[in-house]
């Protein structure tokens, strides 16, 4: 598993369709239950606008925090990575002290292959 490409991946994440399916679904089932209900059309209308603008709300809140969510993820993600890099160049750095020149080539020969 490559981890430069599962980062990568949380920072493509499109949140923008949060907001239109909350708001398009959660008022579709307060105007079916409105309809068989056999509210007046004034009642109706304003019940119905009122979900919208509610439901707006709530997705656009929802949608804040899953972005909010994903950049958290994709700040943990990229400090476990550069962490990660300074490890291994530490390591290297002692393998090169202690007199091994040829790290690099006994890395390569010990690494399975990358598919």
């Amino acid at each position: 598993m490559n981890t430069e490409t599962d980062i990568d991946q949380l920072k493509k994440v499109n949140t923008k369709m949060v907001t239109p399916l909350v708001v398009l679904s959660c008022t579709a089932v307060i105007a079916i239950f409105t309809y068989f209900k056999h509210y007046q059309a004034g009642d109706f209308f304003i019940i119905v606008f009122a979900s919208v603008v509610i439901f707006l709300i709530i997705g656009l809140i929802m949608e804040k925090m899953i972005n909010r969510f994903l950049e958290i993820n994709y700040e943990k993600a990229l400090a476990e990575r550069l962490e990660a890099e300074r490890l291994e160049e530490e390591a290297r750095a002692a393998m090169e002290a202690e007199g091994g020149e040829n790290f690099d080539a006994d890395l390569d020969q010990n690494m399975p292959p990358q598919f």
